[in-house]
């Protein structure tokens, strides 16, 4: 058939013709960047395949996601799949950000594209977050209370927010059945846009931020045959790990939610027990919105703070210190608060 010949498909002219080999060598990305991708992808699939038998009412949310895990073929591992590709999903984009920072790739002309992908990583969070909350269970429970309750806190227009994201003004039927419209199309659509014009941007503004070669050297280019072949290689170790993952370690789900019980002692998803051991000890309006916003606007400064000067594409470049430095801080503050929370 036509449409799977390599020059008609979709995929492979997404790649360009050519491409420096010092931007794709692999001690240098590390292949997060198409990892994210390629984890984003897997679980889409996956929750395309779980929606046929998902019910998203608080009566039947948590039975029908046993129903999966028991009773429908391959459904375990379905949702294995979903549940650590999500999962791969956030920590190969925070590595990727990392990645950025460490070489320095956001500089000129690439800062447009920087604050882009700073809006990706927080729609990746709120996406995994979203999945979360649809397993019902008491730590999914509690965790939607405590999370949409902290948009009430932002002045002025908190309250609007939270109608608009819940639908009502306490957690009900309606709500589990907005945030279930917001997994699946709402953040899905911002994801997937937001994912292809970051690959535009990369694209339009001379591709990876790459490594300058020494005064009079040859510069050696790989094809797109051969970078295609890469992320094949890459994508099939990642999608046998992903595999394997699933069937040793299930997705987990807790006992399910019991909205007249009192608040038991459970805990965030992982990537927001910073936030949850921040919340015992100052205001709500600080942990929850004005410190997260904080380090979102720091990093978002980046690229105008730190413009110019040697040290573009190279791992922890002496001359950029400053950037690094700060966002190893920021993230031996969360990992402390994370770690905390999780010894508490």
């Amino acid at each position: 058939m036509q449409f799977w010949r390599k020059e008609k498909s979709i995929i492979y002219a997404l790649h360009p013709e050519k491409i420096p080999a010092s931007g794709v060598w692999l001690t240098y990305t590390f292949g997060l960047g198409g990892i994210a991708v390629l984890s984003t992808l897997i679980t889409m699939l996956t929750g395309i395949a779980l929606t046929f038998y998902y019910v998203p009412t608080p009566a039947e949310a948590h039975d029908s996601i046993i129903l999966i895990n028991d009773v429908a073929s391959f459904g375990s591992i379905m949702r294995g799949l979903h549940y650590w590709g999500a999962q791969w999903m956030v920590i190969a984009a925070t590595l990727h950000f990392a990645r950025i920072v460490f070489t320095g790739g956001y500089r000129p002309p690439r800062e447009f594209n920087w604050l882009i992908g700073i809006a990706l990583l927080v729609v990746t969070l709120v996406w995994d977050f979203s999945g979360y909350v649809l397993r019902w269970d008491d730590g999914a429970y509690w965790a939607f209370l405590v999370g949409t309750n902290l948009l009430r806190e932002i002045p002025v227009w908190g309250e609007s927010i939270y109608l608009a994201i819940v639908g009502d003004v306490q957690i009900s039927a309606a709500a589990l059945l907005r945030f279930y419209g917001w997994h699946i199309f709402g953040l899905t659509l911002v994801g997937v846009l937001g994912i292809v014009y970051h690959l535009f941007r990369l694209r339009k503004d001379g591709g990876i931020s790459r490594p300058q070669l020494p005064e009079g050297a040859i510069r050696e280019f790989v094809s797109r045959d051969e970078l295609f072949f890469r992320e094949f290689i890459v994508a099939a170790f990642v999608t046998a790990a992903l595999i394997f993952l699933s069937l040793i370690f299930p997705a987990p789900i807790g006992t399910a939610a019991n909205l007249n019980a009192g608040v038991v002692d459970v805990r965030a998803p992982w990537i927001f027990l910073w936030v949850q051991n921040l919340l015992r000890v100052i205001p709500p309006l600080w942990a929850g919105i004005i410190a997260p916003a904080f380090v979102l606007i720091l990093l978002a400064l980046l690229p105008f703070l730190d413009r110019r000067g040697p040290g573009r594409a190279i791992w922890f470049a002496r001359e950029r210190w400053k950037p690094q430095l700060l966002l190893f801080i920021i993230a031996v503050v969360l990992v402390v608060l994370s770690v905390r929370e999780v010894w508490r």
